[in-house]
Parts: structure tokens; C-alpha cells; sequence
């Protein structure tokens, strides 16, 4: 039998995951990433450390699954997108690696903002500047470091690195490119967006682009040495993990929708074109089969939850964790709209980037009575994040007939039934856990001849646990409350603003 391996390089975690071609995980490992903070709001991670890191996880996944390295028959890498990781002509990291949710060059987005150079990026590349974004650190790294630039030959993305390290080949693909940003319509790297960044310097440095799903290079005798690899195994060009994680739910049809409810929810859907609706907000990536990925993201997703468990307190199991079926039980006992209490949950101190941007909104709890009770507020945080989830597809220019929930809240079968009456679409739950690693892997089976089409490696391997159909009279209660909602999230906005200038004036947290 043939085995594919899937690396899932992500912020926190980074994983390695054998497939057969079923799609099944036969060896998972994972280990946690060591995050630098040097400075205050930096964010970085020692790239030999994080190599030495995957090694493990690769030979452990090996271990589980019982097999060598010589039955894995091709293999692929995902990783989280944005940041920076350099290296020299040797191939030797010139610092530590930079990552997405550092935010040292926050002051120079925030003044491209105010001469109106946002705009310009978005329309050429389809997204939203983040300080994280490669060519924003690339321009403060340009006026703050420049002894890095005259040793930095190369510029990778996460999992461009570990892919070096496995092949020696330096490379990038499109789905990263997206996010650097580039020309979205060209599915390149953008001079002129390097330009407006501050990052001009840079663009010599960055790497060939390949296709997603082509072998971009083999692992190499010292790698196969150190993860226990054969040498010579193919290894494709990979992938960003948002597309990746669309790809390993099966969501790679035109019109297909992703929810990813995680710390930031993912809203994400399939298109055919590059489609930019609503201007200047969220992300668009480039996806294999020269399809796209709309992103319209709740920065304020999971984050609201265990926020409010964290302050308000929680049911415990006999172990010490959170006793989600007892949080589950307690908020169905209360009627559809919380008995009148909204959450507004924009807790994030980033503020919102979908379907607005107000890096000044704030959360709040609105229709609270002397009959408000713990469990009226623990339903009200339910229903927002599903609301916030509708609000996001509704600001698309098409709205999706089904919708893919993944993360760990899609294990809960209460709440997915609430996605579906609020979103009034049917709620899919994928089979797999490890989508990441499995989208990668499945472009990799491609490049080995496993499957002839990603339509048919999609069909073979993703499967759908549960579906759950929107309950049309819950789904025609619930269309008042999230109207109320939205007239709701638009006056607290005007709060936020109010509220920002007053703590400034107190020099309290905004």
C-alpha cells in the first residue's frame, strides 16, 4: 500500500500526518512551536529550532503509522502564510524567523492608511494589509535592519523553508505569493505593491514561483539522514493553509464554502475569477485549478467563547476540563434569541476586518433585563458567532447553498444545527480532522500518479460525517434577530468610537 505524508506547519503547532489513499490518518504527531517575543508585540520563531521540530514530528507520525520512509510515496507541506523567513547563499537562516502575527510595522500600515495607499494594494492584490504581511515586515526590515537585506539572499514563506530544507530547492507557490501580497489576477509577485510597502529592495530576493501541485524538488540524502525519509522521495511545492484546509474538506468546487471556527473564524469561499466583493476588506488567494479563495474572517471567533468562559466561569468534568455537553445543555434550555439578549462579540483588541473594518469596535451584551441569567448570555455567545458567520457570506457577491464547518466547534452537534438555522443553508461536517495536512497530501498523491485529478483525489479521500439541515421555522425566527443584530453591531460601532477617544483621554485600554 502507498502512504502519503502531509506537514501541517501552523502558528502554535506544527504537525505531521501519514494518509493511505483513503484519506485515513494512520500516524498523527505533533509537537508545539517555540514563539519569540523579543520585543513587545513581536512575533518570531528560531527557524533551525522549528526545523529540528519538524524532524521529530516526522519520525514520530512514521512510528505511529508503523511503516519507513520508504512506503511514503510523495509528499506535501502546508503552512501558515504571511511573515518572513530569510536565508542566505548558503541556506543559512540571517535571523529569526518573522511570522503573521508579529505587528512592528503596525505604525507604517496605519500611515499608508492615511494617504490613501491601501486602497491601491487592494485593488491589486485583493487583500487587506496585515503588519504581519511579508512585504510590510519586508519595508520595516529595509529601514530598521539593513544589514539583514545585504545578507539575505532568499525570501520564504513557512513552509517554503521546511520544503528548502527537505530538497535544498528555494521556491514558493501561489496560494503564499497571495499573501505577500502580489498581482492577484497575474498569480505573481507585484513590483508595485513591493513598492508601496517600502519594500523595493526585496524583490531580487524572492523566490521562483511553481505550481502548487508540482514536485519542486526530492528530499535530499542529509534529510532523508535526519527524518528517516528516503531519499530521493518527491516533495510538492504546497500550499498556504487556508487553501489547503479548503482542499482537505473537499471544498474545491466553484461556489463551495468553508467556515473554519477557529480563534479568527475563516468565512471562506471557492471562486472562479478573482473576485474582490466587498472592496478592501479580507483576502483572496490563489488556489490550484486557477481557482480562488474568498476569506472573510471574524477576527473574533473562538476567542469570544473562551472569553466568556474564562470570565464568567464554566461547568468542569470530574477531569478539570470545560464540560461542553453541560454548556450545551444549559444554553438549549433557553428559547431561540437568548430571550432577548444580543452579543455583539467583537472582543478581538484588533478590532473587526469583516464584513467592516474598524480596528476600533468592541463587544457587548445588548438586551440585558432582571431576568438575564448566566445561561441567557452563554446562548446569546452561541447565536453571535453564528450571526457573525451570516454577516460575513452575506457581504459576498454570492451566497453559498451548503456550508463546511471545521475546528473544534463543528464537534458539537448543537451548535452546527444553530449554523444551520441562522445561516439557512445545510451544515456539512468533514470526516477529517487533519485538513491541512490532508489537502497537501492529496496534491502530492497527484504529482505521484495516485489519483489523476484533485475532483477525483477529493472524492476518494474527504468524506461528510454529518450534515444538518436548516429547520425552516428556527431559520424564520432567527431572520429577525439577526437583522436586530446588524442594526445592533452598527450602533455599538458608533459607541467604539466614542468609547476609544474617552479612554484615550483617561489612558485607560481601548
Amino acid at each position: 500500500m502507498s502512504f502519503l505524508l502531509g506537514i501541517d506547519k501552523g502558528t502554535s503547532v506544527i504537525k505531521a500526518v501519514v494518509f493511505d489513499t483513503s484519506g485515513t490518518a494512520c500516524g498523527v504527531a505533533q509537537r508545539r512551536v517555540q514563539v519569540l517575543q523579543p520585543k513587545a508585540g513581536w512575533h518570531e520563531e528560531d527557524p533551525r529550532a522549528t526545523w529540528a521540530l519538524c524532524v521529530a514530528v516526522v519520525q514520530d507520525a512514521l512510528a505511529e503509522a508503523g511503516i519507513s520512509g520508504a512506503d511514503i510515496a510523495a509528499i506535501g507541506i502546508a503552512g501558515h502564510m504571511g511573515g518572513a523567513w530569510l536565508i542566505d547563499a548558503e541556506g543559512q537562516p540571517v535571523r529569526n524567523a518573522i511570522c503573521w502575527p508579529d505587528n512592528r510595522a503596525q505604525s507604517d500600515q496605519v500611515a499608508m492608511e492615511e494617504v490613501g495607499l491601501l486602497k491601491e494594494v487592494f485593488a491589486l492584490s485583493g487583500n487587506g494589509l496585515m503588519p504581519g504581511i511579508t512585504a510590510m515586515l519586508l519595508g520595516w526590515l529595509s529601514r530598521h535592519e539593513p544589514e539583514t537585506l545585504a545578507q539575505a539572499r532568499s525570501v520564504l514563506c513557512a513552509k517554503d523553508y521546511l520544503r528548502f530544507c527537505l530538497t535544498g530547492v528555494v521556491a514558493t507557490d501561489p496560494s503564499d505569493v497571495s499573501f505577500v501580497p502580489g498581482d492577484i489576477d497575474g498569480r505573481m509577485h507585484s513590483p508595485r505593491v513591493m513598492e508601496l510597502c517600502g519594500a523595493s529592495a526585496w524583490i531580487g530576493k524572492l523566490p521562483q514561483i511553481l505550481p502548487s501541485g508540482d514536485i519542486a524538488g526530492t528530499i535530499t540524502a542529509a534529510a532523508a539522514a535526519e527524518t528517516g525519509l528516503r531519499e530521493g522521495t518527491p516533495v510538492v511545492t504546497g500550499l498556504g493553509d487556508a487553501c489547503a484546509n479548503a482542499i482537505g474538506v473537499g471544498a474545491i468546487r466553484p461556489g463551495a464554502a468553508l467556515t473554519v471556527l477557529g480563534t479568527s473564524c475563516l468565512n471562506s469561499q471557492v471562486m472562479t475569477s478573482p473576485e474582490r466583493a466587498p472592496e478592501g476588506l479580507g483576502f483572496l488567494f490563489a488556489m490550484p485549478l486557477d481557482r480562488y479563495l474568498r476569506i472573510l474572517p471574524n477576527t473574533s471567533g473562538t476567542i469570544a467563547f473562551d472569553w466568556f468562559l474564562e470570565r464568567f466561569g464554566a461547568p468542569v468534568t470530574e477531569h478539570g476540563t470545560t464540560d461542553f455537553a453541560a454548556l450545551e445543555r444549559q444554553a438549549a434550555a433557553v428559547s431561540r434569541g437568548a430571550e432577548g439578549v444580543i452579543f455583539i462579540p467583537y472582543v478581538n483588541g484588533s478590532g473587526v476586518l469583516a464584513p467592516f473594518f474598524d480596528t476600533l469596535a468592541r463587544g457587548s451584551f445588548f438586551g440585558v433585563g432582571s431576568h438575564t441569567g448566566y445561561d441567557h448570555l452563554l446562548r446569546a455567545v452561541y447565536e453571535a458567532l453564528c450571526f457573525a458567520t451570516r454577516d460575513c457570506f452575506e457581504a459576498m457577491s454570492t451566497r453559498p447553498r451548503s456550508l463546511v464547518l471545521t475546528g473544534g466547534g463543528a464537534k458539537s452537534a448543537f451548535w452546527a444545527q444553530m449554523f444551520a438555522d441562522i445561516c439557512g443553508v445545510p451544515i456539512e461536517i468533514a470526516s477529517v480532522e487533519e485538513s491541512g495536512a490532508l489537502g497537501v497530501a492529496l496534491l502530492a498523491g497527484m504529482a505521484a500518479g495516485l489519483w489523476p485529478d484533485l475532483e477525483t483525489a477529493a472524492a476518494a479521500t474527504t468524506h461528510v460525517a454529518a450534515r444538518y439541515e436548516p429547520n425552516p421555522g428556527a431559520s424564520s425566527d432567527y431572520d429577525g434577530w439577526f437583522d436586530l443584530y446588524r442594526q445592533s453591531r452598527d450602533v455599538y460601532r458608533t459607541y467604539s468610537s466614542a468609547r476609544a477617544a474617552l479612554a484615550a483621554e483617561g489612558e485607560v485600554a481601548a
